[in-house]
């Protein structure tokens, strides 16, 4: 298939980018060639989300696009989580040329061989429960690069489907990992981030004891010119004091804990089916931030969960007050069926889960105010990740370099702006000159006392030796 082309649509969490990135691999192992546009592709691929009801709508609107423009030589694929929920399945649109679930899509080779006509494409391997965490070849990966190291949730979550699509946890083997890293970093990256449905529990199914806080160390070990090492989707249990101890060992570890909460009445956490105990959560935060003095914190809310009452929603909202999360992701509830939820009664009307999330959101705001004004006038480490032009009042545009410091996961938290052209996939020094709510500006910061005095028309001339 030397003379075909793909391009792939990505909708959802990190966690399907990297199985994109899988299936990108697995194309282009047989030959074709990504492409950016969907006009000049031969192979359309549409990785679904499937999680909510907005999400699934997304996809089919996203499909139904694709079907409405394609050419006749052109084949679609539904793939991911979506086509991997049976109840919602049947919600693909018809035209569709092949569907695929997240455990069929290191297939998608055979799926697309056979699409396109070819007849030496080598049949379909059996099954494999771990074949969505293939491990594959990170060569195109650019200056921060997810790796997943396990898929699918033991956890019981009563309004969450992810069990129903991906299973129980499958962990990737630490060498797998340890691979994945090395070959990211030989690469040019400078950022890994650490994902799974439930991070924290990493490599309890293949019988590893703490294995997250030991696969940090062996990972500090065998790639240790590895900058920057981020975790997300760290769910609140008694390992994440373990986690924390070790991400103070190496400066690799980016002081950041993703710790997804949903809520702060026991009485609602236990409708959830999640951790009840709010001291237990005090007690993890607390330790975070004394172990690790300069550490931002993220979680993620649901509110209007069926049967929430003003007086438990105002808990939450005292909670997120008292605890000044440095970013915060709100949801309202989302009905999902076959989810244990979906059997509770007293539902919360949809403007007044809306108008729950709109205070929590606007009481944040304030609070990241708060957190970036503070920025002001320090330096931070900052990777740069694109390029763009601004404009000025006068109409004229000029370059400006966009980034992220440690405080800032991609895609789900702020940015700094740094004016000029910075080299994409450096780390540079930059110091913070104005802060909103969720984005920096800094400028690139004078890194030397040589460099002061050039900067001030002063330069001293440079010694060099001869060897």
């Amino acid at each position: 298939m030397v003379n075909e082309s793909f391009h792939i649509v990505t909708l959802g969490c990190s966690k399907n980018q990297v199985d994109s990135e899988g299936i990108a691999r697995v194309l282009s192992q047989h030959g074709l060639t990504p492409v950016a546009r969907p006009e000049d592709a031969r192979v359309l691929v549409v990785n679904t989300c499937g999680f909510l009801a907005a999400s699934r709508q997304e996809s089919v609107g996203v499909i139904n696009e694709l079907l409405e423009t394609r050419r006749p030589d052109q084949v679609v694929i539904a793939a991911g989580c979506m086509a991997s929920l049976d109840q919602h399945r049947q919600e693909i649109p018809e035209g569709v040329d092949a569907i695929l679930s997240t455990r069929e899509w290191a297939n998608i080779g055979h799926v697309v061989g056979r699409l396109l006509g070819y007849e030496d494409i080598p049949p379909e391997p059996p099954f494999d429960p771990a074949g969505m965490l293939t491990t594959f070849t990170r060569r195109d990966a650019g200056p921060s690069a997810y790796v997943k190291i396990a898929d699918g949730c033991d956890h019981g979550c009563h309004f969450c489907v992810i069990p129903l699509i991906k299973g129980r946890q499958v962990s990737k083997r630490p060498s797998d990992v340890i691979r994945e890293i090395r070959e990211l970093v030989d690469g040019g990256t400078k950022e890994v981030i650490l994902v799974a449905q439930d991070t924290i529990r990493y490599g309890a199914d293949l019988g590893i004891k703490n294995g997250l806080p030991g696969l940090l160390r062996m990972i500090a070990e065998e790639v240790p010119d590895l900058p920057w090492l981020r975790m997300l989707y760290i769910y609140p249990s008694p390992l994440t004091l373990r986690l924390v101890d070790a991400m103070t060992e190496h400066p690799m570890f980016v002081p950041y804990l993703d710790m997804p909460i949903q809520h702060a009445d026991p009485t609602v956490l236990r409708r959830m089916g999640r951790p009840s105990s709010i001291d237990m959560t005090r007690r993890l935060i607390d330790h975070a931030r004394n172990r690790l003095p300069d550490v931002t914190m993220r979680t993620t809310l649901i509110v209007g969960y069926p049967g929430e009452t003003e007086e438990q929603f105002q808990r939450l909202y005292d909670f997120v007050a008292e605890m000044e999360f440095d970013h915060v992701g709100v949801f309202t509830y989302s009905y999902e069926p076959n989810t244990k939820s979906a059997l509770l009664d007293n539902p919360v009307p949809p403007e007044e889960a809306e108008a729950r999330r709109a205070a929590i959101m606007e009481l944040q705001q304030g609070i990241s105010l708060k957190k970036n004004q503070a920025l002001v006038g320090r330096t931070l480490e900052v990777l740069i990740e694109a390029v763009g032009e601004m404009e000025d009042e006068r109409g004229r545009t000029e370059p400006i370099s966009v980034g992220r410091a440690r405080r800032h996961a991609p895609e789900v938290d702020g940015l700094v702006f740094i004016p000029g052209a910075l080299p994409v996939g450096e780390l540079i020094q930059a110091q913070v000159t104005a802060a909103s709510p969720y984005d920096l500006w800094a400028t690139p910061a004078v890194r030397s006392a040589d460099e002061r005095r050039r900067r001030r028309g002063r330069a001293i001339p440079l010694r060099v030796e001869s060897r």
